[in-house]
């Protein structure tokens, strides 16, 4: 059964208000998106006041996921993108199904990288996921 509750979601880093605005505008009126600095953010989704941290900065991995890395752990965050490697929607797919909630990438994927990953949480908060995690 889908779960269609609020997806709420915090956006740190880079143009965290631009952000925000394609997380809002990528999940069609399920997602709440809003800009915070990373530690808050990442303090958020460790209360549980928020289910998914999206950070960038240059390289998609260093500043974009230090505060979730610190405060959620290193099983909790994925590296989504990197200035040599594009967002996939497979990779993307792959990180939500092992069950991370923290995805850095660099500012410069934004535009391409928030709606995949939001298109991925919420098809696979519905059951929808076609990628299954391997052992």
């Amino acid at each position: 059964m889908p779960n269609k509750e609020a997806i709420r979601v915090v956006a740190a880093g880079v143009d965290a208000d631009g952000m925000a605005k394609i997380a809002s505008e990528a999940g069609g009126g399920r997602v709440e998106a809003v800009a915070l600095g990373d530690m808050q953010g990442a303090r958020l989704v460790k209360k549980g006041q928020a289910h998914y941290y999206l950070g960038t900065c240059w390289s998609g991995g260093g500043g974009a996921l230090a505060a979730a890395t610190a405060l959620l752990g290193a099983g909790q965050v994925g590296i989504a993108g990197t200035p040599g490697m594009a967002v996939s929607r497979e990779r993307v797919e792959q990180l939500v199904c092992e069950g991370k909630v923290a995805f850095g990438f660099p500012y410069e994927q934004s535009r391409s990288a928030i709606p995949l990953i939001i298109q991925a949480i919420i098809a696979h908060r519905d059951g929808e996921s076609a990628v299954a995690v391997h052992d």
